[in-house]
């Protein structure tokens, strides 16, 4: 997704838990390990989370010679992970972004199945600045970026936290990560967000419009890892 387009970055939960969120600006951080080890049947699990490469093998073929003629023995399919134990101890902050594609769109978030309330950031590079100072106090470095989707029938290249699989588009997942990470959870306060953000129901029809003339969008994202 083209991060110069992102204007909306919501968080999805419980009620609880976006309360805490509003009201005390709690930011809880999972390690990949968590969302890797999560069940199949939970919407957040993602066995493919702490891949730190992809080689595409689909469709490649094994052949053998035999008196001068090559013939085939299998066809390979699917592509070849390689996790990283280095991500596994990465703390992770996962959001539902929304572009300047959606002005005008009307959606819902409980489709999601994230949760029944969400906090969205009217001021979202000031959640981010907050964020990161939180971090930084607690001894962390942190980034943050949109997710990067890619087919794995077809890519070979680099993972890592912010590349996902196809299949987990429509997330459309922005995120913030604290690198190398605690292995363990992590739990930021920033105080009272009530100035900067909403919460509501996921029930709700929603809209995006932009101002006439358009309005300021999210500056692009923090420092990334490099690949």
């Amino acid at each position: 997704m083209d991060e110069s387009g992102l204007i909306a970055i919501f968080k999805l939960g419980s009620r609880d838990h976006m309360g805490a969120l509003l009201q005390e600006g709690h930011v809880f951080m999972n390690p990949v390990s968590y969302f890797a080890g999560l069940e199949d049947g939970s919407p957040r699990s993602d066995p493919n989370e702490g891949t730190g490469y992809c080689r595409n093998a689909d469709g490649a073929t094994l052949q053998m010679q035999d008196h001068g003629e090559w013939h085939t023995l299998g066809t390979l399919s699917g592509a070849i992970r390689f996790h990283d134990d280095a991500l596994k101890t990465a703390n992770l902050y996962c959001l539902h972004a929304r572009t300047r594609r959606d002005y005008g769109t009307v959606f819902e978030l409980n489709w999601l199945s994230f949760g029944d309330f969400y906090v969205l950031f009217l001021d979202a590079n000031e959640f981010l600045r907050r964020l990161k100072e939180a971090a930084a106090e607690a001894g962390h470095q942190l980034v943050y970026g949109m997710v990067d989707y890619v087919d794995r029938r077809s890519y070979t290249g680099r993972m890592g936290v912010f590349r996902k699989f196809s299949e987990h588009a429509a997330e459309r997942e922005f995120r913030a990560a604290v690198l190398p990470g605690t292995g363990q959870p992590l739990s930021l306060r920033l105080g009272d967000l009530s100035d900067i953000a909403i919460m509501r129901s996921t029930n709700e029809r929603l809209r995006l419009d932009p101002k006439t003339p358009p309005g300021n969008s999210v500056a692009p994202a923090g420092p990334m890892p490099s690949d």
